[in-house]
């Protein structure tokens, strides 16, 4: 049977949608939040991933107004070719850095537009580097805003200097023997940080030693996926994992047991302490709960929150209170608990 004029034979779909341009696909919006970043309470910035199409691409969306995150109402917006996975600000509220699950990281600035009717801004790219061989997935800045480290699913740690450009000064390619989940620059540290794997094992990274990692905490058969700094103790770190495990650690005990731990429903996320009441611990899971512990009574939940409909994905506190995305396409914002 001869096909009429203009059809399309089903088997060549693919191809056929693979030669469109950007311009002929259909607008899709991206709806899956995945980071949410807080800059001394004054500008936010949001990454989403459109993981519904056959081109997992990504928006980034600027605001200067804290409590209006209307898509619409965003003070700017670019778009990445692929899904944002990361991001966080070089030390000012218009340049950031973002990380995307090509491996790519990009530098972003707020520039201005010219135009005689009315003032305009725009986010533009000021320099990017590819040089991860799979997904990035986390991302942290040293105390100094000159350098920066990252983390992806090649296993690999790389640190970058900022001051010229973007350019990878040293690569640690066997950093863990399997995907690096997190990153986390030791507070007003320009040389420490700490890194967690799927391989089960937590680490402590000194860049200016000739053997600058050591283990500081595994669980046995059990992947890590998510790490953060307490604030105000530079010896103390909170720790997650696949089976749903919170811990939190003092870097000085040799023997790595955990000093109180809880359990999610299911695998940790992102763990984020608030710079403002440091014994305040938001924590998300694969799941749609938002809970807030206290770490100066053993972890007691505090708050808790079931109001997103899919996985909560980012974490961000902002003055009096707690930002979360969602890959349910909203951001809702928690009351700070007073205690």
């Amino acid at each position: 049977m001869e096909m009429a004029y203009g059809q399309v034979d089903p088997n060549m779909n693919a191809e056929e949608y693979r030669n469109l341009s950007s311009a002929d696909r259909p607008p899709v919006s991206d709806k899956q939040l995945q980071v949410i970043k807080v800059f001394k309470d004054d500008s936010i910035i949001v990454g989403g991933s459109n993981m519904i199409d056959r081109n997992w691409n990504g928006t980034l969306w600027y605001y200067n107004d804290v409590n209006n995150f209307d898509k619409e109402n965003s003070f700017a917006a670019m778009r990445s070719e692929s899904g944002i996975s990361d991001a966080a600000y070089l030390g000012k509220h218009d340049k950031f850095i973002i990380g995307e699950d090509s491996g790519t990281i990009q530098i972003i600035e707020l520039h201005d537009v010219e135009n005689d009717e009315y003032q305009q801004k725009t986010l533009q790219s000021l320099n990017y580097a590819c040089q991860h061989d799979d997904s990035l997935m986390s991302l942290s800045v040293f105390e100094d805003n000159t350098h920066l480290i990252s983390g992806g699913m090649d296993c690999c740690i790389k640190v970058w200097d900022i001051v010229e450009g973007l350019e990878s000064t040293c690569s640690f390619n066997s950093a863990h023997s399997d995907t690096v989940t997190c990153v986390d620059v030791q507070p007003r540290n320009n040389s420490v940080f700490a890194s967690s794997s799927l391989d089960c094992d937590a680490l402590i990274w000194d860049i200016r030693k000739s053997k600058p990692a050591h283990g500081i905490f595994r669980r046995d058969s059990c992947g890590l996926t998510a790490l953060v700094w307490k604030p105000d103790n530079e010896n103390i770190l909170a720790i997650g994992a696949e089976d749903g495990s919170l811990s939190i650690i003092d870097i000085r005990k040799p023997d790595g047991e955990p000093i109180c731990e809880v359990v999610f429903p299911r695998e940790v996320y992102k763990l984020a302490f608030n710079p403002q009441i440091p014994n305040q611990l938001a924590g998300c899971c694969d799941a749609n709960v938002v809970k807030i512990f206290d770490t100066d009574r053993s972890l007691a939940t505090i708050y808790e929150d079931y109001r997103h409909r899919d996985f909560v994905r980012g974490l961000a506190w902002c003055q009096d209170k707690l930002l979360t995305s969602s890959w349910d396409n909203t951001i809702l914002d928690h009351c700070a608990v007073e205690l």
